[in-house]
């Protein structure tokens, strides 16, 4: 009778655990919007500052080429500039997301993100943003900009792009 008690215990805790989940913020500020959305977040930008707003809107993403994180010529080059924009504003802190094609397993993926999103973080603090205002996380291969199985879906999908947050606020935009 002990072990069925526990099992069902530990399953009541599991469950209410996913019933508590957390609410995700309804002001993410997305950037570049697509073409034809604009109307669709003017509320949500007017809360957001407008240097986060400039700011989340010339972050530029950065690509990779295939099972690399080596930065591209083009990358540094983005880099420069968002590392220019983040002397300007310094109430603003990055989360540094690296992300990967679907080709290869989910483990290895995921590594190969972090893995760019650390020679990301390096590159700016590098480049003299510093490192507090910096975190980077890997989402692999789980948040495709596109879904086709083509090299320029590939391509864009090696890439590593910024969720910009400030100081004054908890809300968080991002350039996804």
């Amino acid at each position: 009778m002990k072990p069925r008690l526990i099992v069902t215990v530990v399953l009541a805790f599991t469950l209410s655990l996913g019933a508590c989940k957390k609410k995700p913020p309804e002001d993410v500020l997305p950037s570049p919007l697509p073409a034809g959305e604009a109307g669709e977040v003017t509320a949500v930008r007017a809360e957001v500052p407008q240097h986060v707003q400039d700011m989340a809107t010339n972050f530029g993403r950065v690509f990779f080429d295939f099972d690399s994180a080596d930065l591209t010529d083009p990358g540094r080059d983005a880099l420069r500039d968002n590392a220019g924009i983040m002397g300007t504003y310094a109430d603003v802190k990055v989360e540094i997301q690296g992300h990967a094609d679907d080709r290869g397993t989910t483990e290895y993926n995921l590594a190969l993100g972090q893995r760019r999103a650390d020679a990301v973080y390096k590159y700016l603090v590098a480049q003299g943003v510093a490192p507090g205002r910096l975190t980077a996380v890997s989402f692999g291969e789980e948040r495709p900009l596109d879904r086709s199985n083509t090299e320029i879906a590939w391509a864009q999908n090696r890439r590593a792009e910024f969720r910009i947050t400030w100081a004054s606020s908890n809300v968080q935009g991002t350039t996804e």
